[in-house]
Parts: C-alpha cells; sequence; structure tokens
C-alpha cells in the first residue's frame, strides 16, 4: 500500500460524508416584517426564477443574492418596482389576474404573499412552509400555492388568504420544480436526488403518478401547451472516469431534455443535447410554446439557449435511454435545432402566449432576456440592476459556474456542486490513484461532497491527501475537469466564492437552538466511550482532519486510511460513506459505519440508535 502519493483529484472530492432521508421537522418563529434592504454598494440581483403574467405584460423576479423582488414591464423594457422579501428567493409565481404573487425564500424557509400593483410590490404577509423551498405555482383560483420543499420531500399547500399551511404531500427526494397543467388540475414536481417526475392531482390531493426516469440534477419542469407531456431538462450520469477520451465521447456525463406521456401511454423519452468538441452544461430551464411549436432548453454553464422546432419534422426522441451525442440528423441546419449564445448563466425560461416570444432569467447578467424563437436570436435585454464592477467574490462565482473551463465545455464545478452543495452522485475523478475501467468496478468512484464551509474543513479529498485549497482548485481545473490552468487571480477569485459557502440553518432544532429529548439523548450516545464518535468527529467542523482507518478500505487502495468528513448538516448529504453505499443514515450507523465495526467497542439497540440519528440531524 502506497503512502499518499500525489494523485489527480477533483473538486467535487473535497470533503463530506453523509446525509439522510427526513423524517420531520421543526419550522422556526418567523416575523411577519420583510427584511431591510441592505445599505452600501448596489448588489447584484442574481435572477434564478421568474413568472409571467397571462397577458405577458409584467414580470416577476426571484433575486438570489440581493433577497428581493423585482416588477419588470416587457413592453418598456424596465424595472417598475422592486422590494426586498427574504433570504435566497428561489421561487416565483403570478396569479392569473396578476394582481397576487408569492415568493418562496430557499434559506428563509418561508413563502412571502406579494400584492401587484401597476407599477408596484408589497409584501402582505408571509408563511412558514418547512427548510429549503424552492419552487411556487399559484393554483388558478388565485388563493392557492403550492410549494416544493427540498429537505422535507415534500409539496406544501397553502391558503394565500387566511396565509396558513392546509397539506402537506410527500414526493421524490429534493422537490425543485413545479408545474400547472393548462387546465389547472395537476402539479408536476421534479424530485432531482431521485430520478424522477411526480403528478399530483389537486382535487383529491394525491400522487396520482410517478415518472422514473435517468436523470439527475432536475429543475424546471414544465407541460405542453395542451397538457399530454411533461418535460424537463437534466444531467445524466455516464459513469466512467473523467480522461479527455472518455469525456469526448460523451462517457462521462450528459445533458438531455427528458420528456414524460402524462397518462402514461409511453416511457420516458428524451433528447440529448451534446454535441461533439461543444457540448452543452447544467441545463436548468425548460419551456413549452402553448401552441407546441418550440421547445426550449437553457444551458446555464455554456451560457446559451437551446431552441427545439416541432413542426419541420419529427424531433428524433429515444425511449428509456439517451445517446452519447446529439442525435446527428439535428445538426443540419434544418432549422430544428439552434443554439442562442446569451451569457451570463441563463436559468428558468417563459414562453408568451404567441408562443415564440421567449423570455429568459439570466443569474449571473442580472438581466431578464428576450429570445426571438423564429430567428433564434437575442432580441433585447432587460437590467435588473447590480454593481458597476465585480467583486473578487463575484469573478469566483463566475468561474465556478464556467463550463467553457473543461474540456470541450462539458461541465462545470457546479454540474457536480450544485449551489456550492452536493448532487448526491458519484465520479471517478481519477484523485484516488487509480482509474475503473468499466462500469462494472466502481470503487474509485466517490460521493460528491458538499463544499459548504469547505475552506474550514481541510485537508481535502476522501484520503485528505491534498492540504492547500488553492491546489484543489487548481486540480479541479486542470484533471477533473480537463481544462487549463486557472491563474493566479482566477484561484484567488474562486477561493473567495467558496469561503462564502455556508449552511442554511439547521430545521432540526427548536425553534430557540436547543436539542429535543431524542437528540439530547443522541448526544450523549455520540459522545460515548460505546461509539467513539469524537476521536474522528470532533471539534468546532466535527472533523479532526486526519487520518482513519474505518473498515471501508479495498485491498488496492493508493492511499491508506480516510478523512472523516464534517458532519455539520448531516441531515441533506445523502448518500452516505464515500462511495455513497448506504442511502440513509440509519445504513449507515447499522452495518457498514456502526459502531461495533468501527469502534468494536459495542452495538447500538434500536431506540439508541433512533437518538443518534436524532442528535447527527441537530448538528
Amino acid at each position: 500500500m502506497k503512502n499518499r502519493p500525489r494523485v489527480r483529484m477533483g473538486l467535487a472530492s473535497a470533503l463530506a460524508l453523509v446525509a439522510l432521508v427526513l423524517l420531520t421537522y421543526v419550522p422556526f418563529a418567523m416575523s411577519d416584517d420583510p427584511p431591510k434592504p441592505t445599505s452600501g454598494e448596489e448588489p447584484h440581483r442574481s435572477p434564478i426564477a421568474l413568472a409571467l403574467s397571462t397577458d405577458g405584460t409584467r414580470i416577476l423576479t426571484a433575486n438570489q443574492t440581493s433577497g428581493t423582488v423585482s416588477l419588470v414591464d416587457t413592453a418598456a423594457g424596465r424595472v417598475l418596482a422592486e422590494v426586498a422579501t427574504g433570504d435566497k428567493p428561489a421561487g416565483v409565481a403570478l396569479a392569473k389576474d396578476g394582481r397576487r404573487g408569492a415568493v418562496t425564500h430557499w434559506y428563509g424557509y418561508d413563502l412571502a404573499v406579494l400584492e401587484v400593483g401597476s407599477e408596484k410590490l408589497e409584501v402582505v404577509g408571509r408563511v412558514a412552509v418547512g427548510p429549503e423551498p424552492r419552487g411556487v405555482v399559484i393554483g388558478d383560483d388565485g388563493k392557492t400555492a403550492y410549494v416544493a420543499v427540498g429537505v422535507s420531500n415534500e409539496v406544501v399547500r397553502v391558503d394565500l388568504d387566511a396565509r396558513e399551511v392546509t397539506g402537506r404531500l410527500a414526493v421524490g427526494r429534493e422537490p425543485r420544480g413545479l408545474a400547472l397543467s393548462p387546465d389547472g388540475t395537476h402539479l408536476l414536481v421534479g424530485n432531482t436526488r431521485s430520478q424522477s417526475l411526480s403528478l399530483i392531482s389537486l382535487g383529491s390531493w394525491t400522487v396520482e403518478r410517478t415518472f422514473p426516469i435517468k436523470g439527475d440534477n432536475l429543475r424546471q419542469v414544465t407541460f405542453s401547451g395542451d397538457g399530454s407531456t411533461g418535460y424537463v431538462a437534466n444531467l445524466r450520469n455516464k459513469g466512467f472516469a473523467t480522461t479527455r477520451n472518455n469525456i469526448d465521447l460523451g462517457w462521462v456525463l450528459g445533458q438531455c431534455l427528458t420528456r414524460v406521456r402524462i397518462d402514461d401511454s409511453e416511457p420516458f423519452a428524451t433528447l440529448t443535447l451534446d454535441a461533439q468538441g461543444r457540448a452543452a452544461a447544467d441545463v436548468y430551464g425548460a419551456a413549452a410554446g402553448r401552441d407546441g411549436q418550440y421547445l426550449a432548453v437553457s444551458c446555464g454553464g455554456t451560457h446559451e439557449v437551446m431552441i427545439f422546432r416541432t413542426d419541420l419534422a419529427k424531433l428524433p426522441w429515444r425511449s428509456l435511454s439517451s445517446r452519447d451525442m446529439i442525435d446527428p440528423s439535428l445538426l443540419k441546419n434544418d432549422g430544428r435545432f439552434r443554439r442562442v449564445a446569451v451569457g451570463g448563466r441563463p436559468t428558468e425560461l417563459a414562453f408568451a402566449a404567441d408562443g415564440k416570444t421567449l423570455y429568459v432569467a439570466n443569474y449571473l447578467d442580472d438581466s431578464i432576456q428576450v429570445v426571438d424563437a423564429v430567428s433564434a436570436k437575442l432580441t433585447h435585454t432587460i437590467p435588473l440592476g447590480g454593481p458597476k464592477e465585480l467583486s473578487l467574490v463575484r469573478r469566483g462565482e463566475i468561474l465556478f459556474h464556467a463550463a467553457e473551463r473543461s474540456f470541450n465545455q462539458w461541465y462545470s464545478c457546479s454540474t457536480c456542486h450544485p449551489d456550492g452543495h452536493t448532487n448526491g452522485l458519484d465520479f471517478d475523478t481519477l484523485n484516488d490513484g487509480r482509474q475503473d475501467l468499466s462500469t462494472a468496478h466502481l470503487r474509485s468512484r466517490k460521493k460528491v461532497p458538499t463544499l459548504r464551509r469547505v475552506s474550514e474543513t481541510g485537508p481535502w479529498t476522501w484520503h485528505g491527501w491534498q492540504k492547500s485549497l488553492e491546489d484543489a482548485t487548481i486540480e479541479s481545473f486542470t484533471k477533473s475537469m480537463q481544462g487549463p490552468r486557472p491563474a493566479d487571480d482566477e484561484v484567488k477569485a474562486l477561493v473567495a466564492y467558496l469561503n462564502t459557502l455556508e449552511f442554511p440553518r439547521n430545521p432540526f432544532r427548536n425553534p430557540d437552538g436547543s436539542l429535543s429529548p431524542e437528540a439530547q439523548r443522541g448526544e450523549a450516545i455520540f459522545r460515548s466511550s460505546k461509539t467513539a464518535c469524537t476521536k474522528c468527529h470532533s471539534g468546532p467542523e466535527l472533523t479532526d482532519g486526519k487520518i482513519h482507518i474505518v473498515g471501508l478500505e479495498e485491498r488496492d487502495d493508493a492511499y491508506e486510511g480516510y478523512n472523516p468528513p464534517s458532519l455539520r448538516g448531516v441531515y441533506d448529504k445523502d448518500p452516505f460513506l464515500h462511495d455513497g453505499r448506504s442511502k440513509t443514515l440509519r445504513d449507515a450507523l447499522t452495518d457498514p459505519h456502526s459502531p461495533e465495526i468501527v469502534s468494536a467497542l459495542g452495538t447500538l439497540s434500536e431506540s439508541e440508535t433512533d437518538d443518534l440519528i436524532a442528535y447527527l440531524k441537530s448538528l
């Protein structure tokens, strides 16, 4: 066994251990008063989501980094009003009559109710909905909102008049995108970590159907104009090591547009979006024109929007699978497929009623953009406001989302670490000193760790051989991404951005921050000699930064032992262990990483395991 030689690594293998399937949560007390706007330098708006009015005259944008919502006049091309709403806005919705809106707050754990005037916005109430809400829609009655709550794996129903939650419905793991069917009777939900879409009947308030798909990193979902089909843009993890040849052949990962038939009459089908030598990256938005003539996909990593025309000839959908590359027939310039460069990081999309005018929320451009689907051209841009010069942190954020820094622009840092966190997947980034030559032998594939508080949890990589975060970023760009070496100022900028990544508040603590009785008992178990947890997971970050033999080693490991990741925020780091072999925290604690195996000091009873899990979730 080698003594920690220098090997290839990627930022996707920097730290972290576990997470778990959520059981319950404790909501935090909320103020009815919206937050005050921050003073000082003009903030970036970073629109992550948009909602278009039925008549197409107004747009609401959820501005993630400024904590605001903007009201935009589409004809005049200007911002009419902007109001501070909460911590990290993530989803926004507009009622059919255009007079009421709603915005969810990813870190605020609530939904704010908006009164929308002709040229004004006002927060008139808020509702606690649960941890890390994202997508939101308002029903046809204008009185009911539906929210995707990511950590609790639920869609929550909210009465906007009474400002209270009236229902919770379990769906797949980490729901994000929501779409309301054209007839207002159903919701389509994208479950980003469980490779599925859920169809909810609003009348019976049940999950009517679940569509398994082969896709990850699900974001915006949408219905076709006639409601017969659902669409989502997604990543597909192919499983091979990050060599230049594998990347070039589309064997590491790929980007797809996936469709499902709502009546379940056909299995899911995909359009692969990657062209050899010029891949797509970080697909996010999906939109369909009402007349069915155009489909659109946004690619945040390659700074473009893709337009598909459906009426010229049949699109080459592939059933139950995906191609390694885009179907060659789409590259013949026959008008069915075109790429529109928009710059920045395009996220959510919305077609106007004409089915040809496409509105684009562009996060890194601080703008709403307008694309004409007929000519496939960017026609104009509506600025939302922002600073005159880019800060060091913003430059780092741009690099983090830049797929052109990888070989043939296949992926960015954000591909594996969306939002600076984890997508729960595993990859062979060559950082452990060996390469798996087939998907049948997967020991070199390591789970993507979170990058939250990554600067505080060195050394890095699962084996702990990397001692410098700066060097880790260089290795990521040049080895995991097979791209050019970043300049010194770029490394500095990226590290500055990584330093800003923090955990949201823990939803498993009481409103005053204290522990539940179960978690208090679990803390005693955690600190007891019976488990010896603190031997590896100690200090303010719950990791000692040393290398330990924990019984998970392989005979041909290039490194000896593993670096214990931080247990902070463990409730949202599933699956568990370095290779993701344990799907839940209970799985990890009762088999491969049980106290009996790790310390040989004792076995936990079922009730002790329950209490230990309660404590771990509170960290």
